[in-house]
C-alpha cells in the first residue's frame, strides 16, 4: 500500500501532463474545422508550390519571387500532405497538421521546463500557461509562420541545453557528437524557417565556450564542438532552404538584409487610435502589445521571475557576492547558470535587436511570438520564487502551496474561459489592461487575419436559401475562404461583387483598416454582427 502511494506521488504530475496532452489532442481533433482561412494562407501555399517546382523541375520563378526568403521547410510538407486531399479538406488537414506540430512543440517545451526547474509540477505550470494563451492557441491552427517559428525556437533551445548538459557531465565523445548533430539540425531548421533564427548561432557559441571554461583543455575541447556545430549547421541551412542552393552566401546575405529592413507595410498600423507607418512605430509598440494581449496571470509572474534570476547571480558563486574573475568563471560555467543564460539570451537578444534595428511590425506582435515561451518560463520562475520565499518566511508550506495553486487556477481560468467561447478568435484576445472593449477596435488591430469571414459567409448560406447570393466584401479574406474552404455547391451560390452598387444583397466587413463604423450602417439593416467579449469584429449589412 505504501509503495503504491509513493508511486502515485512520484508520477502524479506526469499523469497530469499526459492527461493535459490528451485533452489538447482531443480538442484539436474536435476544433480544427472551426477556423477560417487567414489572409496569408494562399500566399504561403503559392510559396510552397514555387519551392516544389524549383526543387523538382528547376523552375526559376522562385528566384524572383518577392517572398522567396520566407522559409519553406514547413510549407513544403504541408503542401505535399494537403494535396492528397480534395476540396475543403485540403485547408482543414493543413490546419490540423499545424496544430499537431504545435503539440509537438508543447511536448518539447515541457521537457525543456523539466530541465530548467527540475520539478514536474512547475514544468506542468509552464505547459499550462503556454497552452492556455489564447493568441498562441488559436494561431497554432493556421499560422504557419510565427507559431511554427516559435516551435522551432523551443526545439533549438532544448537541444542546446541537452548539449550543454552532455558537456558538463563529461559524456562520451560519441554522445557529445550526437548531441552536436541534434542541435545543428534544430538550429538549421530554425534559421531555414526564418532568418531571424540566426540569433541561435551566437547564443550557442557563447554558451558552449562558457561550458568549457573550467576545462583543463579549454581550447581543444571547445573548438572540437564549435567547429563541428558550425560546419553541420551551415551545411544543413543550405540543404533545408532551397533559395540558397544556387548561391548560398549571396542569397543568405540578401535574406538577412531583407530581414533587417523588411518591406514597409504600406497600409499603416493602427496603434493606440492612430494609423502609423509600419517603419515609424514608437519604441513602446512591442511592450504595450505584449502587455495588453498576454493573460494577466502570466504578466504578474514575469518581474518577480526576472528579479529572482538577477538575485541568483549574487548567491550562485558561493560566499558573498562575485568579486574575483575565478568566481565569475565558476558561476558562469555552472550547469544551472548556463541553462538559464540560454533562456535569458532567447528573450533578450531578439529584444535588443528590435530596439537596435527598428524592424517593421504589423498585425500586433505576432512576429515576436517566438520569445513568448521564454516570457512564460520567467513568469513561472516568479511564482516559484514567491512560493519559496513565502514558505520560508511563514513556515507554512502547505498553506502557501494551497494559496498559490488557487491563485494560479483563478488566473488561468480567465484565458481558458475565453478559449471555451471564442477559440477561433484568440487573435482578438485582450486582457483588462487594454481598457474598454467597446473602443478597442478603434485603438488596435483586431481581426487582421480575416478569420471572421468564415462565420459571416456560413451564416448567410444557412439563413438565405436563394440559389444565387450577391455579396460585397471589404477584404479579400472572405474570397479566400469561399475559394478554398467551401464545397463546389456552396461556392456556386455566392456571387462576389467588386462594388455594392452592382446589386449586392449583403455587405460583409471585419473593420480591418476601417476602425470606425461602415457608411452602410445608415443605409441598410444590420443583418448579423460578431462580438467577441465586447469587441465588435465583424458586421453584415443587408441591402433593401
Amino acid at each position: 500500500m505504501l509503495k503504491n502511494k509513493e508511486f502515485l506521488i512520484k508520477y502524479l504530475p506526469y499523469i497530469f501532463a499526459l492527461g493535459l496532452f490528451l485533452i489538447l489532442l482531443a480538442a484539436g481533433l474536435y476544433l480544427y474545422k472551426d477556423f477560417g482561412v487567414p489572409v496569408d494562407e494562399p500566399y504561403q501555399l503559392e510559396l510552397a508550390i514555387k519551392n516544389h517546382r524549383y526543387i523538382f523541375d528547376r523552375d526559376p520563378e522562385l528566384l524572383s519571387d518577392q517572398d522567396r526568403y520566407h522559409g519553406a521547410i514547413v510549407e513544403l510538407p504541408l503542401f505535399w500532405v494537403a494535396t492528397r486531399f480534395a476540396g475543403p479538406e485540403k485547408v482543414y488537414i493543413r490546419h490540423l497538421l499545424l496544430y499537431l506540430a504545435f503539440l509537438a512543440g508543447l511536448a518539447i517545451f515541457y521537457f525543456l521546463s523539466l530541465k530548467l526547474f527540475r520539478n514536474q509540477w512547475w514544468a506542468l505550470l509552464n505547459l499550462c500557461m503556454l497552452a492556455a494563451s489564447p493568441r498562441i492557441f488559436s494561431d497554432a491552427f493556421y499560422n504557419s509562420k510565427d507559431v511554427v517559428f516559435m516551435d522551432m525556437f523551443i526545439l533549438a533551445i532544448w537541444t542546446l541545453i541537452l548539449l550543454i548538459d552532455g558537456l558538463k557531465k563529461k559524456r562520451r565523445r560519441l554522445v557529445i557528437n550526437a548531441l552536436v548533430v541534434f542541435h545543428s539540425i534544430a538550429s538549421s531548421l530554425l534559421i531555414a524557417t526564418r532568418v531571424t533564427g540566426i540569433v541561435i548561432i551566437p547564443l550557442s557559441l557563447t554558451l558552449l565556450v562558457f561550458a568549457e571554461l573550467e576545462s583543463k583543455n579549454f581550447w581543444k575541447e571547445s573548438s572540437k564542438v564549435i567547429i563541428l556545430y558550425l560546419a553541420l549547421a551551415a551545411s544543413l541551412i543550405v540543404l533545408f532552404w532551397p533559395i540558397l542552393w544556387h548561391d548560398p552566401l549571396e542569397e543568405f546575405i540578401n535574406a538577412f538584409h531583407q530581414m533587417s529592413k523588411y518591406l514597409e507595410y504600406g497600409k499603416g498600423v493602427l496603434y493606440r487610435g492612430e494609423l502609423i507607418p509600419s517603419d515609424a512605430l514608437p519604441w513602446h509598440y512591442l511592450p504595450v502589445w505584449i502587455g495588453i494581449s498576454t493573460p494577466v496571470i502570466i504578466l504578474a509572474g514575469f518581474i518577480p521571475g526576472l528579479v529572482s534570476w538577477i538575485r541568483s547571480i549574487d548567491i550562485s558563486a558561493g560566499k558573498g557576492k562575485i568579486h574575483r574573475a575565478e568566481d565569475i568563471i565558476r558561476w558562469i560555467s555552472q550547469l544551472e547558470t548556463l541553462n538559464w543564460l540560454a533562456v535569458v539570451g532567447w528573450l533578450s537578444i531578439p529584444l535588443i535587436a528590435v530596439f537596435w534595428f527598428h524592424p517593421v511590425f504589423y498585425n500586433g506582435w505576432r512576429h515576436m511570438f517566438f520569445i513568448y515561451p521564454a516570457l512564460v518560463i520567467f513568469s513561472v520562475r516568479g511564482y516559484y520564487a514567491l512560493h519559496k520565499w513565502l514558505s520560508q518566511k511563514t513556515g507554512r508550506f502547505i498553506e502557501v502551496t494551497i494559496v498559490t495553486v488557487l491563485v494560479l487556477i483563478v488566473g488561468l481560468a480567465e484565458p481558458i474561459e475565453f478559449l471555451r467561447y471564442y477559440h477561433q478568435y484568440g487573435i482578438v484576445y485582450f486582457n483588462q489592461l487594454a481598457g474598454d472593449p467597446k473602443t478597442i477596435r478603434q485603438r488596435y488591430e483586431t481581426d487582421y487575419w480575416g478569420l471572421s469571414y468564415k462565420e459571416a459567409i456560413d451564416y448567410i448560406l444557412d439563413t438565405n436559401s436563394s440559389e444565387k447570393i450577391p455579396v460585397y466584401m471589404a477584404d479579400v479574406s472572405g474570397l479566400d475562404y469561399i475559394n478554398s474552404a467551401l464545397s463546389s455547391e456552396q461556392k456556386a451560390r455566392i456571387v462576389n461583387l467588386d462594388s455594392p452598387d452592382n446589386g449586392a444583397r449583403y455587405f460583409i466587413g471585419n473593420f480591418e483598416f476601417h476602425p470606425g463604423d461602415y457608411e452602410y450602417s445608415k443605409l441598410s439593416r444590420e443583418y448579423y454582427s460578431l462580438v467577441v467579449r465586447g469587441i465588435k469584429i465583424l458586421v453584415i449589412y443587408q441591402f433593401h
